[in-house]
């Protein structure tokens, strides 16, 4: 029986079996905010190449791998199938990223995982989901190329560029793997009949484009991120001290402080009482923006955003990240966590999210390096050191101490 006795009992996922079959970035943090809860959590890594991520110089790997235990392990092997088996046999969730179908093609369908363990919640994340059009479904995927097909590279289009960055597919991908995979084990918990999830990431994309629906009933679209807002005084406007500041005007309330505060008159016939909102596109809207355009030229963006704030708009200077580091709200919400790598590197990374009151998550485990639990986790499964040993031999497992465990680059420059 394969368990981790190290694991402290915390958060609400205590006791709770994981095992993800991952790589890059969309698959692996949703496994990982369920070892920030407590799940027990097997991160099965490629034996032959590694993760992805151990090759990007960054800490992301120390971030988004903590709390986990790992087996290097060459999954289309014979051995290796068996290996996996009986991982799944005594997990609660299984989560694997590949292209469509890939898992069936080496024999390892839903129904074979169920008939080891029928009460086993799987998720498959792919880019293009594993139905539809086979062409589709067999598509290489990776998160801007999937932000292109699902039009988010269109609404995000400006001058410099046009994806949301850094990787939203993939982040936002996780946040709807950990959420679906929670909701099916709740449902396996009171059937005991296993759940398998088809997570396609265009279809998390197409979700969260609030406005895709009034492209699909009416033909309308929105303004695209990089071009001035639908909106009067919305947007990213330049201060006195060049810093700029992110503003929302919307809101009967905030209309009602903003519009004579800018000089303008509330109440008449381009600004109602109680209006709500200002378009662009009507005669009210560019006098807005321009009244707040040169408001903002005779402040800098810590003056300007007090005063507009004082009056309820909806605002804030754009910080960079050391403007994040030093702001002392994030700070005392303890939202940068401390600790060191398993090669003593110091490593400080974005806190565990959202906060619990009563069943916290915690970190209590640096990210492993590749391979480093495989003589623990395969004891646990009974195999002997002599057949460990055979495994090394046949590069059905491997173990690489030296692979990426943080020698990133320091200092580098804020901006691309």
């Amino acid at each position: 029986m394969w368990d981790n006795k190290n694991l402290p009992k915390f958060g609400p996922l205590a006791g709770v079996k994981v095992v993800h079959a991952t790589l890059a970035q969309a698959a692996p943090l949703g496994a990982q905010f369920l070892a920030e809860y407590g799940a027990d959590v097997i991160w099965v890594e490629n034996a032959l190449t590694g993760d992805v991520s151990r090759y990007t110089n960054s800490f992301l790997i120390e971030q988004d791998r903590k709390n986990q235990r790992t087996i290097a392990l060459n999954i289309p092997t014979p051995e290796g199938k068996e290996i996996l088996l009986k991982l799944i046999k005594e997990a609660d969730i299984f989560i694997e990223n590949s292209k469509g179908g890939q898992y069936a093609k080496w024999g390892l369908t839903d129904e074979v995982l169920w008939e080891v363990n029928p009460k086993l919640v799987i998720a498959h994340i792919t880019g293009y989901g594993l139905t539809g059009i086979p062409e589709y479904v067999n598509r290489p995927a990776f998160d801007t190329v999937v932000q292109a097909y699902a039009g988010m590279s269109f609404t995000n289009a400006n001058p410099n560029g046009a994806y949301a960055s850094p990787y939203f597919a993939d982040m936002a991908g996780a946040v709807f793997t950990a959420m679906s995979v929670l909701a099916a084990l709740n449902k396996a918990k009171e059937t005991g009949i296993g759940e398998s999830i088809d997570i396609a990431q265009f279809e998390i994309l197409m979700r969260l484009q609030q406005y895709m629906c009034d492209w699909f009933s009416a033909k309308y679209v929105y303004e695209q991120a990089g071009y001035p807002s639908a909106y009067g005084g919305c947007g990213v406007f330049t201060c006195k001290d060049g810093k700029q500041i992110q503003t929302h005007s919307m809101g009967a309330g905030v209309l009602r402080n903003i519009i004579p505060f800018l000089g303008l008159e509330y109440g008449g016939k381009l600004y109602p009482e109680n209006i709500s909102m200002v378009r662009s596109a009507d005669p009210n809207g560019a006098p807005l923006t321009e009244a707040l355009k040169a408001y903002l030229l005779t402040k800098t963006a810590v003056e300007a955003e007090e005063e507009l704030q004082a009056l309820g708009l909806p605002c804030n200077k754009i910080n960079d990240y050391q403007d994040v580091e030093d702001d002392p709200h994030v700070n005392a919400r303890g939202m940068i966590t401390e600790w060191k790598s398993f090669k003593g590197t110091d490593v400080r990374c974005v806190g565990i999210v959202p906060k619990f009151k009563k069943n916290p998550g915690k970190m209590w485990r640096p990210a492993p390096y590749m391979g480093m639990d495989n003589e623990e986790i395969l004891g646990q499964l009974g195999y002997s050191t002599e057949f460990i040993e055979e495994l090394y031999k046949k590069k059905v497992i491997s173990n690489d101490k030296d692979m990426n465990l943080c020698v990133p680059m320091k200092g580098k420059k804020l901006g691309w």
